[in-house]
């Protein structure tokens, strides 16, 4: 599927995310997280994932109330749900950790297959060009 030019560098940014994911898997199945890997994680969700969740909400705002106020609300918990997750984790917490790197990977194909087709059918392309135009301050 072609995802719309505006919303591109969002779903990019889904690539980084599932490389951060299988890293935290790999982790995992290796027999558990050491410090280092765990402040790796933290590190890069802050750089990569917590901007990316904060583009996000100009497009859930804009969703709101345009019939897919399910897809808002899922979007929604899910990030509450990790930046939990990475808070609750302490330096070498295998099981927040793991479940993190399991929740990003399903989040992800959330967005890709249902989050991002809902906006590309309902969003102005006003508010498709804020969103775009915000990650390229970004960079």
């Amino acid at each position: 599927m072609k995802r719309d030019v505006r919303l591109r560098a969002l779903s990019s940014d889904h690539h980084h995310a599932l490389v951060l994911a299988r890293y935290i898997a790999a982790a995992c199945a290796r027999g558990g997280m050491d410090a280092e890997v765990a402040t790796l994680v933290r590190e890069r969700f802050a750089a990569e994932i917590t901007p990316h969740f904060e583009t996000e909400e100009t497009l859930l705002h804009a969703l709101a109330g345009c019939g897919v106020d399910e897809l808002v609300q899922r979007t929604r918990d899910e990030h509450a749900q990790m930046l939990g997750l990475l808070e609750a984790t302490g330096a070498t917490d295998d099981s927040c950790m793991c479940e993190l790197g399991e929740l990003l990977t399903e989040h992800v194909r959330f967005e890709e297959r249902e989050l991002y087709p809902a906006c590309e059918e309902r969003l102005s392309a006003d508010v498709l060009e804020r969103v775009a135009r915000g990650r390229e301050g970004e960079r």
